[in-house]
């Protein structure tokens, strides 16, 4: 990664685009590289500047959900945080489903922002108290997974759902990140999830309202 976090942000509100972009350029670790009104503009953006994080509005123009799951498709290497306010559950689910790293609140401060970019960039997966609430609270419950998990995959599991890297969780253990990629592969086979966001997800949901700091 460049010295300093190329950010790419899509928003169709002119107000948010400007306060976030402002502050983002006086950080000495952030870049806006560009910005987009809708999810068009921000793919073609994609395609000619080199970037690390988009911060995604998902309800622009050509919807935030048809940008990220494009993204996905075309296997565009960058990371995506979404801004939400958590009013609609079908499209949190689905950016949940489609990889999203990370959520932001829109209801929050813009600093708050310019960190999650910051802890997205890491390799980290960021979830505000706000959407661990928000998950715990859902009427569906997650399914029990296919077999129980192994005290070391419930240990593991955790430490996705609090947004830790795969390195992080082997300095933590003192394993090799060869096998927490094995005991997590595990995990996402007896959960029937497909990636760590997903995971980390159903761990908030299965927990009830457990948050972390």
């Amino acid at each position: 990664m460049p010295d300093r976090v190329r950010v790419i942000l899509a928003d169709d509100h002119a107000l948010v685009l400007e306060g976030l972009r402002n502050l983002i350029d006086g950080m000495p670790d952030l870049q806006v590289v560009a910005t987009a009104n809708n999810g068009d503009e921000l793919l073609r953006l994609l395609e000619e500047h080199p970037t690390d994080v988009v911060v995604l509005d998902l309800q622009m123009p050509f919807h935030g959900l048809l940008a990220l799951a494009e993204i996905r498709k075309r296997a565009i290497p960058v990371k995506v945080l979404v801004l939400t306010a958590f009013s609609d559950g079908e499209s949190i689910q689905s950016a949940l489903e489609l990889s999203a790293e990370g959520f932001a609140l829109k209801t929050e401060s813009p600093t708050q922002t310019v960190e999650a970019i910051r802890q997205v960039a890491s390799g980290r997966l960021v979830f505000p108290h706000a959407a661990q609430r928000w998950l715990a609270t859902q009427r569906t419950a997650p399914p029990p997974p296919e077999a129980p998990l192994s005290p070391r995959e419930e240990e593991m599991l955790s430490f996705v759902a609090k947004g830790m890297t795969n390195p992080e969780i082997a300095s933590t253990l003192s394993v090799s990140e060869n096998t927490v990629r094995f005991h997590l592969k595990n995990v996402y086979e007896k959960l029937h999830v497909t990636n760590r966001t997903e995971a980390a997800a159903w761990y908030l949901r299965h927990t009830k309202g457990k948050t972390f700091e």
